[in-house]
């Protein structure tokens, strides 16, 4: 008996967790492995800025910025933009020489959108994805750019 009750709330409890996302929410699945990234080319710039680049290299940084974008649940639906977004855009660079693109243009505090040109997307979120660039800006060196070289 005590097994059945058992089994009948691990039932009850699936559900309930089903119900907790709503159904316009997804998960990025890259068409391609950590292992065939070959660099990470990060920019950013927001209004009080020029437009900057790094390089990542480091396999290890490499996972967990893979791992991060994998991880946050998007949205489908429109943000509420402001006339000087910040934008911070990524470039996976694979070892077959294509690439793979990602903007995030952040309106405020935890609210921005994610595109993708290479992957067909455009998803709120309510992740700070900008936060990369400060999380990285300790250990690579920031290279000025033109806005122009930035994944659009």
């Amino acid at each position: 008996m005590k097994k059945l009750i058992s089994l009948i709330m691990a039932f009850v409890c699936t559900f309930a967790l089903v119900g907790c996302f709503p159904e316009n929410t997804v998960n990025i699945e890259f068409p391609f492995e950590p292992d065939d990234v070959v660099n990470i080319e990060m920019y950013h710039r927001s209004a009080t800025s020029e437009s900057e680049m790094k390089v990542i290299e480091s396999k290890e940084d490499i996972n967990e910025l893979y791992d991060k974008f994998e991880r946050i649940t998007y949205k489908i639906k429109d943000s509420e933009g402001s006339s000087s977004p910040e934008i911070t855009s990524f470039r996976f660079n694979l070892s077959d020489g294509t690439n793979y693109e990602l903007v995030y243009v952040g309106y405020g505090v935890k609210n921005g959108r994610l595109k993708s040109s290479t992957g067909k997307f455009d998803y709120f979120t309510s992740a700070d994805i900008g936060w990369n660039w400060k999380w990285l800006n300790e250990d690579l060196t920031a290279i000025p750019i033109d806005y122009s070289e930035m994944p659009k």
